[in-house]
């Protein structure tokens, strides 16, 4: 899984570069809470810790960007299994995202904006006692971008990224008519804050 979704965030971003009106390049560092992952036999207790990692984005018009994000962070999980007890595991988080970005242009040095993605998380624990392991991944975030001038810039945001644990899809049909319903579930909220450094190259 690991391949195929960097081989699809690849192609799509060499696409998307090729019809791109600029392009910023933004590591970025921050912060990010502790967090409770339920299970149905207990839980993992998420330290919180710091965040890094960078962000491509990709302008695709004057309002709308295109983003590649890789987002890591280095923790210890706490497992919480009813009738055990057992010691912190250390792992990193690495998040594989890519999304749109809503920008809110109020100036010419000063663009809010809002934004979702999709993606994947890579679970790596830092001992050979565990697997990792992969999950689908949903994210939220909004912040403002800050230009000293059309090529340097700071970005400021809040991100909310969410490992998918489970889902499902259902096709009804009766005499009143029919229907679908699609669900998915998850139990980890990654939130935190971060800022990084805009390097802008183009138009």
């Amino acid at each position: 899984m690991k391949r195929f979704i960097l081989t699809l965030l690849t192609g799509f971003s060499m696409l998307c570069l090729v019809q791109a009106q600029t392009v910023e390049i933004t590591p970025f560092g921050g912060y990010v809470f502790p967090a409770r992952w339920n299970a149905s036999n207990g839980s993992l207790y998420f330290f919180g810790n710091a965040q890094y990692g960078g962000i491509l984005g990709v302008s695709m018009s004057r309002v709308v960007d295109i983003e590649f994000m890789y987002n890591r962070i280095d923790t210890k999980a706490s497992p919480e299994a009813i009738g055990y007890s057992h010691d912190d595991v250390p792992l990193s988080e690495n998040y594989y995202m890519i999304g749109a970005t809503k920008n809110f242009r109020v100036s010419n040095t000063v663009s809010p904006f809002l934004g979702m993605s999709l993606g994947g998380l890579y679970l790596a624990p830092k001992t050979s006692a565990y697997y990792s392991y992969w999950f689908f991944a949903m994210g939220v975030n909004g912040g403002a971008k800050i230009y000293f001038n059309k090529f340097i810039g700071i970005r400021l945001q809040a991100q909310l990224l969410m490992p998918v644990q489970s889902g499902g899809f259902s096709f009804y049909y009766g005499t009143g008519g029919g229907g679908s319903t699609v669900y998915l579930n998850s139990t980890l909220f990654d939130f935190g804050f971060t800022g990084g450094l805009i390097f802008r190259i183009g138009k």
